[in-house]
């Protein structure tokens, strides 16, 4: 029927505490800004990359040759 007061208490505090956590995060970073290293694209970062330019995923071309067909890319 109705919950009990503590539970809410308990919530409240939990939320409190993430909130502790992400400011304090976002002070270090901020404080450290010259110190973070951006890490290399991943594969979930490349295939994203891949959808948004528009280039096809299958033609992907790897020193001047075709992945998939190994023709020499030539401009167009």
């Amino acid at each position: 029927m109705f919950e009990h007061p503590y539970l809410f208490q308990q919530v409240t505090a939990h939320e409190q505490e993430q909130i502790e956590r992400t400011l304090a995060r976002r002070r270090m970073i901020a404080e450290h800004a010259d110190q973070i290293v951006p890490r290399e694209a991943g594969p979930v970062r490349r295939a994203l990359r891949r959808l948004t330019t528009g280039r096809p995923a299958g033609r992907a071309v790897r020193g001047g040759q075709h992945v998939c067909t190994g023709e020499t890319a030539t401009a167009r």
